[in-house]
């Protein structure tokens, strides 16, 4: 089985604590270390023993851990690794849990030491709740995990990253960072995007409209109940592919005002035909 001495996670909030309450579960770690920025929510995850022990300083958490975790927002990692890169085991493994991967995981590659190695990691599980409270042990049971080699990865450390995950009872996928990026531009950092816009749009005409809203408004801007520091991070880390996607919805929206202008109620009614379909696979 996987094992692990010391685990140090980098960000104890909803992923971060799940993955340490999980990593406990099945035995996995002998020790879990944390850091964050709020000291009251660190001392609670100790108190709830999600953690075994924390430190605001994350040089110190990471000093003789096997394995550290990235459960920051994407855009503190490169400054998280600068930080204490000085202070990683040699044989250590670092991956994280970010939903963008592309240049930024070769940067974080390229910013290893000697002797350390990098595997980017994306397990598809959250939930619109965030923090410790919100966190789980069986958060990633029956959830994919991305695992994103890059051809300089070491086949060990790909090796020991996907037994953890499937040992936590994840499906393990393999994607290239860039393939990752332009999949979760798609159906994940779009779809975010979107809900964020009805939202506004309808706090644009009336926010009391809101309290009107029935099951399929709520299930559709669910996502938009997401942290905003997380998901600004995100987006600007996969601009480039958001924008592109971005014109290609906007594409697909125009088709189907064309169609109402138009009055062509069988054409929009194709458009919703095909978009049913392709949807249905997921049921």
């Amino acid at each position: 089985m996987i094992k692990f001495g010391r685990v140090a996670i980098i960000g104890v909030g909803l992923i971060g604590a799940s993955l340490a309450l999980a990593l406990k579960k099945h035995g996995i770690a002998d020790e879990v270390r944390g850091t964050g920025r709020q000291e009251g929510s660190l001392k609670k995850a100790v108190r709830f023993g999600v953690i075994d022990s924390y430190s605001l300083n994350r040089s110190e958490v990471v000093t003789g851990a096997d394995l550290v975790v990235l459960a920051t927002p994407v855009g503190c990692f490169r400054a998280v690794i600068e930080e204490t890169k000085p202070f990683l085991k040699k044989g250590a493994i670092v991956t994280d849990v970010g939903s963008v991967k592309g240049r930024l995981a070769r940067e974080l590659e390229g910013l290893m030491p000697e002797g350390v190695s990098f595997v980017g990691g994306h397990p598809i599980a959250g939930s619109d709740r965030s923090g410790i409270d919100a966190a789980s042990a069986d958060l990633f049971a029956g959830a994919k995990c991305i695992i994103t080699p890059t051809e300089q990865t070491p086949e060990d450390a790909v090796r020991r990253v996907t037994e953890l995950w499937t040992a936590l009872g994840a499906e393990v996928c393999f994607l290239s960072p860039e393939e990752h990026d332009l999949v979760f531009a798609l159906v994940s950092h779009l779809p975010h995007l979107i809900a964020y816009a009805l939202v506004n749009t309808v706090g644009d005409v009336n926010p009391d409209y809101i309290h009107y809203a029935g099951k399929g408004f709520k299930d559709t801007t669910r996502v938009a109940l997401s942290s905003p520091e997380l998901w600004r991070d995100i987006c600007f880390k996969n601009k480039e592919n958001l924008l592109s996607l971005v014109q290609r919805f906007q594409q697909s929206l125009t088709s189907m005002v064309d169609a109402l202008e138009g009055n062509d109620s069988e054409g929009l009614e194709v458009l919703f035909d095909k978009a049913q379909r392709l949807r249905g696979k997921l049921l």
